[in-house]
């Protein structure tokens, strides 16, 4: 195999199905065809670049070992997207076309995640809910059992002991040491947890945290009460301004594509495409008014920040392909700017107590993710261990219940989960985040979004792409490796004396 000749064509299909992503999760196009993609690559997606990848993964050393990781993970994860392209198409476009009843008027489903965030009656939030389920079960499941199952399979094709195994082995780490580290998070914070997201339902909805609902989690998360300080009018100017006070000037980025408007069909969870990367990337938010909106805009400029100043002369496994821990966690690095009490005040303008009260209420917030993405891991190992998908319903439930005392429903158990173990990405994405922020404020201040330095150190690692995995980032930084404690700490500290 040319290797060279591999990675020109990989970089051309990767432009092509993330412009196909932006076009349809914008809203801009109708049908979502990623088949028709992967077919004019042929070359890229078949057994034998997977095995040929795996192979000279396993005789590698060194650098070489590495981008043959890189590859190994792009050629396996494309095999099995070429193989199910048809499903993934058919579950995205029903999402897209389905809709449901909300007083007499037809919604589209995406929307009415949004709807459901927003509304304040709890027996109607559970009516959109419930609807929501039940579309899920009918349109959603069927294909996503046939999905899930195939894609078992063709892991054990490759010689793998399961599809859990397969995405350790690529990734290489241990998902399983990963669930133990979070299991000690989650009973490290148990009573925390209890006590102060049960204050939070007792306070916002009159209602005890034993029985209630995911739902009416949202709505409580949606925090319309702080939306004096959020507004939407303001998103963009506050974004740019932030970043310019760091020395990095959006208005003079063209390789950086921002598309914040309302359209019915796009989905509401915020995304970046990486459409050529450092000189297209598209910035994607739907903006609902509220914190969240915030949050999601710099999450999401994180990411388009780290790509767009990727070093375009780096090897196509460094600038598309690696470890996504690594942009995640830089998403992280400006996405919490939104619960740092400094910023609140200085940029968003809140008094004292607006930003103590609002820094209190993201903590919690915190919590509740790091738990419930420990539950996800928990459960996506179980869902993963062999073939059949069928019967896990009960198992999700318990899982996510159980680690969030609200009510998770079995229909769910599909839908809530990403392709490729990607919630192990988030989780080593916050212990980085947690570190590579000590290293800032020690070195820049509290309030180093303020210092140019703190931008030139963040293009810095930027410009590296993906080449270096977290703990390599670390290392440079004169820390030993990922180590959870920084997180759990931080988490705690945060919620103590409350």
């Amino acid at each position: 195999m040319n290797i060279d000749e591999f990675c020109i064509d990989a970089e051309s299909f990767l432009g092509k199905i993330d412009k196909e992503y932006y076009l349809h999760f914008a809203g801009l196009k109708k049908e979502l065809n990623l088949k028709i993609i992967y077919d004019e690559y042929p070359q890229l997606f078949d057994a034998g670049s997977v095995n040929f990848f795996k192979d000279l993964f396993n005789n590698s050393k060194g650098g070489n070992k590495k981008k043959a990781k890189h590859l190994l993970e792009f050629s396996a994860e494309g095999y099995m997207g070429k193989r199910f392209a048809h499903i993934a198409d058919r579950i995205a476009n029903n999402e897209a076309s389905s809709k449901i009843q909300i007083d007499d008027k037809e919604v589209s489903f995406r929307y009415s995640d949004i709807m459901l965030s927003n509304e304040e009656d709890s027996k109607k939030r559970s009516l959109i809910e419930d609807k929501r389920l039940k579309t899920t079960a009918e349109i959603f499941n069927p294909d996503l059992v046939q999905f899930w199952e195939s894609m078992h399979t063709e892991a054990e094709s490759f010689g793998y002991k399961n599809y859990a195994d397969m995405f350790m082995q690529i990734k290489g780490f241990d998902f399983y040491k990963l669930e133990k580290e979070m299991d000690m998070l989650v009973s490290s914070t148990d009573s925390l947890y209890r006590e102060h997201m049960g204050r939070l339902f007792q306070n916002k909805l009159n209602i005890s945290l034993e029985g209630s609902r995911a739902s009416d989690f949202a709505f409580i998360k949606r925090a319309k009460e702080f939306d004096m300080f959020f507004k939407k009018e303001q998103l963009i100017p506050i974004f740019k301004d932030t970043m310019r006070m760091m020395g990095i000037d959006i208005d003079n980025q063209s390789n950086i594509i921002m598309d914040v408007d309302e359209r019915e069909n796009k989905s509401p969870r915020a995304f970046c495409c990486t459409v050529k990367v450092p000189s297209e990337i598209y910035l994607v938010v739907m903006p609902t008014g509220g914190q969240d909106d915030y949050q999601a805009m710099f999450h999401e400029g994180g990411h388009a920040e780290h790509f767009a100043n990727t070093k375009g002369n780096l090897d196509i496994a460094y600038r598309y392909l690696g470890d996504s821990a690594v942009t995640e966690g830089y998403a992280f690095c400006l996405e919490n700017l939104a619960w740092d009490r400094n910023w609140l005040i200085d940029v968003l303008g809140m008094n004292n107590e607006a930003a103590d009260d609002f820094t209190y209420f993201l903590s919690i917030i915190n919590l509740f993710f790091l738990r419930r993405y420990a539950g996800k891991l928990k459960y996506e190992l179980l869902l993963h261990s062999d073939k059949q998908v069928k019967g896990k319903d009960i198992e999700y439930s318990h899982v996510l219940t159980d680690n969030l005392i609200m009510k998770y429903f079995p229909e769910n158990y599909l839908k809530d989960v990403d392709e490729n173990f990607y919630c192990t990405n988030y989780i080593r994405a916050w212990i980085f985040e947690a570190q590579v922020k000590e290293y800032m404020l020690k070195k820049f201040g509290y309030k180093w979004y303020k210092n140019r330095k703190a931008g030139d150190f963040l293009k810095e690692i930027w410009s590296y792409g993906m080449k270096y995995s977290p703990e390599e980032v670390l290392e440079f930084l004169d820390y030993k490796g990922l180590d959870i404690n920084y997180l759990l700490n931080n988490t705690i500290n945060l919620l103590k004396g409350r």
